[in-house]
């Protein structure tokens, strides 16, 4: 590939990681989202290697990659399919920096090959835990946060796992604010997908 294609096709990558960016902050719920921009977007090759980020917060860019990492490392790579939507907020598990900020990862497939993952990382205003906000100062430990969701699946096939979907919403005191920011996450990757593949046919 000659040095002109290439330059082309990162301009490419850093322009879907900013439309990433833009529909999350145009589609959140949560003032700390769309107001203070405490999010980050980045997109990854097949092995969760970096390859574009967003605007946002630097040091998020630095845990999606590792999320990645870590639900590839987790899961078998063969259970993957097009459709599936994946979930994070364990700083156990890929290194998140606390239970409020969570990570959406969706796999992108080309021709049944999975080429790439599109990733973003919010302050969701509530995820349950000792107090509102689930900011505890006085939390002794990890359990004070809230809602644990390590390296959990979404939505399958393009199908959603319901019963998941029920039990953040029922630990949140913001259900609906809750719900909104994670269909602004997941829309927000499915852009990265949608843009990527358009990409992958031009090229």
């Amino acid at each position: 590939m000659d040095r002109f294609t290439t330059d082309v096709i990162q301009g490419s990558l850093i322009a879907i990681a900013n439309e990433m960016f833009a529909v999350l902050k145009r589609t959140a719920m949560s003032p700390i989202i769309y107001e203070v921009l405490d999010a980050g977007v980045a997109v990854t090759d097949a092995a969760g290697r970096l390859a574009s980020s967003g605007a946002g917060i630097p040091s998020f860019i630095n845990v999606l990659d590792k999320s990645i990492n870590a639900l590839i490392a987790e899961i078998s790579v063969d259970s993957i399919q097009p459709g599936d939507v994946y979930c994070n907020n364990d700083p156990y598990r890929g290194g998140v920096t606390h239970s409020s900020d969570v990570i959406i990862m969706v796999p992108v497939f080309s021709d049944g090959c999975l080429i790439a993952w599109t990733a973003n990382i919010a302050h969701w205003s509530d995820i349950g835990g000792a107090i509102p906000g689930s900011l505890p100062t006085d939390a002794t430990d990890i359990f004070c946060e809230g809602l644990r969701l390590p390296l959990i699946q979404l939505i399958k096939g393009g199908k959603e796992i319901s019963g998941v979907f029920s039990i953040m919403r029922v630990n949140s005191r913001l259900p609906d604010i809750l719900l909104g920011d994670l269909w602004a996450g997941i829309s927000a990757a499915r852009r990265g997908e949608l843009r990527i593949g358009e990409v992958v046919k031009r090229y």
